[in-house]
């Protein structure tokens, strides 16, 4: 099987276009997306401004009912192009991907129209029951202290949840293949600029479960793959700058690819349904 690795599309709307051609190239089974389907707009500028000062976000209506629709406008469109790939997808929402509600509609009506569509934060999916492999999946951002669960500017998660939420995972008879947003905190996978942005709360649940392959996002300079016990995690670099992994589940090896680079970046508001 070979498994397309993506994440952080970011407002890239071209790159979606793009992964019909790879798809199509590589011989590709699966597509595996671990989230931010949308760009730091200033509604998660207002959240991290607010969290900094330890006050509340202050946003008036009107502005944030328009930043709402842009954001709906940004997973219809996606959502409307991984229908089109006609192969397995299987996402979790990146920690921009807010508000939840919003997003999680938008997955879930795509399910119901395009049966390609996975949506497995805190699930799992049979689809891959052919290859004796089962996925489940854990997205957002995991909270770096405290019991902080932000689902309408951002999605964070404390960090006692990963592990609690997928502990349906030590019960699957197939291999296991897990899909979190945030990196574990292990080596130069989690590198973001000059910070590291893993969480050890991905690593237990790692070690825990012991899943055959982890996919991950997040971090943008962190693209490359790693040994965490038995378990081969990979991060594929942000889509928005054209960065993708395929997996082929029959060597274990995995090719990095870089798409061609786009002239120009269209809205999602301003795509075709």
């Amino acid at each position: 099987m070979r498994i397309l690795a993506i994440s952080d599309l970011r407002g890239a709307t071209d790159r979606l276009s793009q992964l019909h051609d790879l798809i199509h190239k590589k011989r590709i089974d699966a597509v595996v997306f671990s989230g931010n389907i949308i760009d730091e707009d200033a509604r998660y500028k207002a959240y991290v401004e607010a969290r900094t000062r330890g006050e509340k976000v202050h946003i008036d209506a009107e502005t944030l009912d328009e930043l709402e629709k842009k954001a709906v406008a940004a997973y219809e469109a996606f959502f409307d192009n991984m229908g089109k790939l006609n192969i397995p997808v299987f996402v979790v929402p990146g920690e921009l991907d807010a508000p939840k509600r919003l997003y999680y509609q938008a997955a879930l009506n795509h399910e119901i129209i395009e049966p390609n569509i996975f949506m497995l934060h805190r699930s799992f999916s049979p689809a891959l029951e052919s290859y004796n492999v089962a996925i489940a999946g854990f997205g957002g951002r995991i909270a770096n202290h405290g019991d902080e669960w932000e689902v309408d500017l951002a999605q964070v998660y404390p960090s006692w949840l990963p592990v609690f939420a997928l502990d349906f995972v030590r019960h699957f008879d197939q291999e296991s293949m897990l899909i979190f947003h945030q990196p574990p905190k292990w080596g130069e996978l989690d590198v973001h600029g000059q910070a590291h942005i893993g969480h050890e709360a991905i690593d237990h649940v790692i070690k825990t479960f012991h899943p055959k392959y982890a996919f991950v996002g997040a971090a943008r300079d962190g693209q490359g793959t790693a040994r965490i016990g038995t378990t081969l995690v990979i991060n594929p670099g942000w889509l928005k700058d054209g960065h993708y992994a395929i997996l082929d589940t029959r060597t274990n090896g995995v090719l990095f690819g870089q798409l061609p680079e786009q002239t120009t970046t269209q809205p999602f508001d301003k795509i075709a349904a």
